[in-house]
């Protein structure tokens, strides 16, 4: 076993007091614009200081405890299920103080504008108590089944593929969840497999015990795996070395021809650039691939199609993951600011007209929560042009 990686010891040294300074903050921010005010009674505003206290503090535990081993899975629910809290709450105290605004704006007298005032935070802020349980039901349920069907040219026999990404191995991703995630993807009887990054995100020895449930996985042409950004944050050539142990087929910088009738090529994510190793390289990676097959990439992050021109230029699919769907709206948004697609199939508008597919992830991370995008494993059935049919949805 390899040393862990200087990034890693620092990651896992500084993050959590610059994360506690910064969830302090948020709470401060929460009591005040949005918590105090909803009501006058003073057990009440005691009551709101306890509870922003208690979250906070939660918050900061999880920062801590969030690579332990020896924390039991009720309290690490509970002490995940505080980040989802932090943010819809401060989500909810920025929505009210934009529509205050408004209100102050546009009504003239001071009553008027104090009573829509109280009336639009409360309302806000059941809003927010609701999104929170559909949140949390909507994390925890078992993953869908999402199918497509994609026209490949020059594929010479059809290809059903499916794609676990995001996994997030380690925290509320324990064994009875990703038994589960194994016995629904075998029973999907498919080709070939690709796990496109962020599979684990533990250290190694932590969740060793649960990696070994991915042995089960079946798959008749094999099992395609690439680096996501948070193996970074941990014992990386460790976690490399395990999943080789496994059976699988480690892309990084490199290629491989599946049955002879398709390229399949890995690209190491680009946290590598970062931290100065496991370095994404493009040309490396399409180095000896086979120009008379089509090609796909297995890329952590769906950016990596911007690349494509400057390197070669013929993938015909992108399979990635990384963004979760956004997780939680509206951080979707902010995600559109760093990646070109968010979920699902699309078409990127270069030469060759390249597909890509963005998982939402069979997993999660941080609060256990999903609100606007879903848990998924994705099945792609890979067809001749000739013989393609429909989307399945």
């Amino acid at each position: 076993m390899q040393d862990i990686p200087q990034f890693a010891q620092m990651q896992s040294a500084i993050f959590p007091f610059m994360g506690s300074l910064l969830f302090i903050a948020l709470h401060i921010y929460i009591y005040k614009a949005l918590l105090k005010s909803l009501s006058t009674k003073a057990f009440v505003r005691l009551a709101w200081k306890i509870f922003t206290c208690i979250n906070a503090l939660h918050c900061i535990a999880y920062l801590f405890l969030r690579d332990s081993a020896n924390v039991p899975q009720s309290i690490y629910f509970l002490l995940s299920l505080s980040l989802g809290i932090t943010f819809l709450f401060a989500m909810a105290a920025f929505l009210y103080q934009c529509c205050s605004l408004i209100i102050i704006i546009t009504l003239r007298t001071k009553s008027a504008r104090s009573r829509w005032r109280h009336r639009t935070k409360v309302g806000i802020f059941l809003i927010s108590l609701i999104m929170l349980t559909f949140g949390t039901y909507n994390g925890v349920r078992k993953p869908d089944i999402i199918e497509h069907t994609l026209e490949i040219k020059g594929l010479s026999t059809p290809l059903k593929a499916a794609v676990l990404s995001d996994v997030h191995i380690g925290g509320l991703m324990e064994q009875s969840k990703i038994k589960q995630l194994v016995e629904m993807t075998n029973a999907l009887n498919v080709d070939v497999i690709f796990l496109s990054g962020d599979i684990v995100d533990a250290p190694l020895h932590n969740v060793e015990s649960i990696v070994d449930e991915l042995k089960n996985l079946q798959a008749k042409e094999g099992i395609f795996y690439v680096l996501g950004n948070h193996e970074y944050f941990h014992d990386v050539y460790n976690i490399l070395d395990k999943l080789k142990s496994l059976g699988f087929k480690i892309l990084i910088n490199e290629n491989s021809i599946l049955d002879d009738k398709i390229n399949i090529a890995g690209i190491a994510d680009f946290m590598g650039w970062r931290v100065g190793y496991l370095e994404p390289n493009f040309e490396q990676t399409f180095a000896h691939i086979n120009p008379n097959l089509p090609t796909i990439l297995l890329a952590h992050q769906p950016k990596a199609v911007r690349f494509l021109e400057d390197s070669y230029d013929k993938v015909d699919l992108v399979v990635s993951g990384h963004t979760h769907g956004g997780q939680i709206f509206p951080f979707s948004l902010a995600m559109l600011l760093q990646q070109p697609y968010i979920s699902g199939l699309h078409t990127f508008n270069n030469a060759h007209q390249t597909k890509v597919y963005v998982s939402q992830g069979a997993g999660f991370w941080g609060p256990p929560m999903r609100i606007g995008s879903e848990r998924e494993i994705s099945v792609l059935h890979l067809v001749p042009m000739e013989n393609a049919e429909s989307n399945i949805k």
